[in-house]
């Protein structure tokens, strides 16, 4: 798809002969009084008519066209810096390092009610030693620029939204409200806290407001948050109640699998971190919603395969039968730049084989839950939350994009009794197995004939899965 699809949504106002306040300015005062009469009346008229139709006209051409995005000029590509010590609210939403929280913003490229906010990821730290081991754009705002140039075809470049982005720089996955003198390990975790406060600038300074539409989501680590804050954004009085609001969960979806070859630590087991992010942040209250989760254990709110099946408000979910970071979190290696895993390689891709099993059954069943407010799309790409770069519109399955998806779950969202996409590729077996997959591997990797499949040891030097990786690159605004 050359351009991302979102609907313009009905502005659902009733017809009535009065012009909206914007468009009265009629300049007749020198006209005779007959004739300004006459005037007043013929453009009440035409007004009333527009104010009908126009609602009408907008919702109809937006379901059968694309919208322009980036492409349009390249100012709207550009969203501005906001730091939350200029706003003043809250002076304890702040990043580990205690500099300010922050968000980046842009308005629509035209008037518009439906709005965006998406929480950046970058994994999280559940202790020192891990925390330590962060760079310093995960755990501060002070290296960010003022402008951040949205990728082209990205999510964040559909003008037709009001843009609000924010990178995560709490290292907690928007879970965690405790400060560094509170904590046992002597760490500020902040996310919920800087979360609480964008949203409430946004609706006190940008008017945000009811009858507005929300697509909340995230990637990654911000994913994740998002599920957790979803079912509670109105019940906490965070956005107002008569908010349309959507989830768009990239990449949250966590897997209970068991442990690869004798990588049982808890760097290599996210059942064990989110365990001991409960434990260490003492989260149990945000984890839960005041009661919205009620899920055995106080971590399965935090963990992507059990709380998707909890959550009420209507969502789509974005998650990869071979994700990236799930796969390399357990395994402690990534594909090298032949496409394929390290030699010996059976063990490797029998254990994605494994995952994408655990993963693929768990969508099918979220997806055949009986309930239409819930929305799947997943491929066999080994990927991760790539929705803010280009994929976002180029990679599909059978012709439909992750905006194509957005686009069916906003219109399923905005018809009564219609069932959301659900997108599951069962096309072909094996990572990359597609031709659509940017990385398509093709018969080129797999396991050989000739290796046994016995437990492989991981080559430590093959990738340091302790230290994460900047998100800032040479070219300072464009991250992954």
């Amino acid at each position: 798809l050359k351009q991302t699809f979102v609907p313009v949504l009905p502005l659902r106002r009733p017809c009535h002969p009065s012009p909206p306040r914007s468009l009265r300015m009629v300049g007749v005062k020198d006209v005779a009084l007959p004739n300004r009469r006459r005037l007043d009346w013929v453009a009440c008229t035409l007004l009333a008519v527009a104010c009908c139709a126009v609602p009408f006209l907008m919702g109809s051409w937006a379901r059968s066209s694309a919208l322009r995005t980036d492409a349009q000029t390249e100012q709207l590509s550009v969203l501005e810096k906001v730091s939350l010590a200029d706003i003043g609210d809250d002076p304890l939403a702040t990043c580990n390092d205690g500099s300010p929280g922050f968000y980046y913003w842009a308005p629509s490229s035209a008037p518009s009610r439906a709005w965006l906010v998406l929480l950046g990821g970058g994994g999280w730290c559940w202790d020192a030693v891990s925390c330590k081991l962060r760079p310093p754009d995960m755990i501060s705002s002070l290296v960010y620029p003022h402008r951040m140039v949205a990728e082209s075809g990205g999510i964040l470049a559909v003008t037709t939204f009001h843009r609000v982005y924010a990178p995560e720089c709490s290292s907690d996955a928007w879970m965690g409200d405790i400060g560094g003198n509170e904590s046992t390990e002597g760490v500020n975790w902040r996310g919920a806290r800087i979360l609480r406060a964008i949203l409430k600038h946004l609706t006190t300074r940008r008017g945000f407001g009811d009858g507005d539409t929300l697509v909340f989501g995230g990637l990654s680590a911000g994913a994740r948050g998002a599920m957790v804050h979803l079912d509670t954004l109105k019940s906490h009085g965070l956005i107002p109640q008569g908010v349309r609001l959507l989830g768009y969960l990239d990449s949250p979806y966590y897997v209970d699998m068991p442990a690869f070859a004798n990588n049982t630590d808890t760097w290599h087991r996210v059942t064990l971190q989110t365990q001991q992010v409960v434990a260490n942040m003492r989260n149990e209250a945000i984890l839960r919603g005041n009661g919205t989760c009620k899920l055995p254990e106080a971590w399965h709110c935090g963990f992507g395969e059990y709380r998707v099946q909890a959550l009420q408000t209507p969502f789509l979910l974005v998650a990869s039968q071979y994700d990236w970071y799930g796969l390399k979190t357990a395994e402690g290696t990534v594909t090298g730049p032949d496409g394929c895993f390290p030699k010996p390689r059976c063990s490797y891709y029998s254990y994605a084989e494994l995952f994408a099993i655990v993963t693929r059954q768990g969508l099918h069943n979220l997806s055949h839950n009986g309930r239409r407010s819930v929305g799947v799309y997943s491929s066999v790409c080994y990927n991760h939350a790539v929705s803010k770069g280009p994929f976002f519109t180029r990679e599909s399955i059978g012709g439909v994009s992750r905006a194509g998806a957005l686009l069916k779950a906003l219109e399923a969202f905005d018809s009564e009794g219609a069932t959301m996409p659900r997108i599951i590729d069962t096309s072909c077996t094996g990572l990359n197995c597609a031709p659509q997959c940017k990385a398509h591997s093709g018969l080129a990797c797999g396991c050989p004939s000739d290796e046994n499949m016995r437990p492989n040891p991981v080559d430590p030097g093959a990738v340091d899965g302790r230290r994460p990786r900047s998100r800032l690159g040479d070219s300072a605004g464009f991250w992954s």
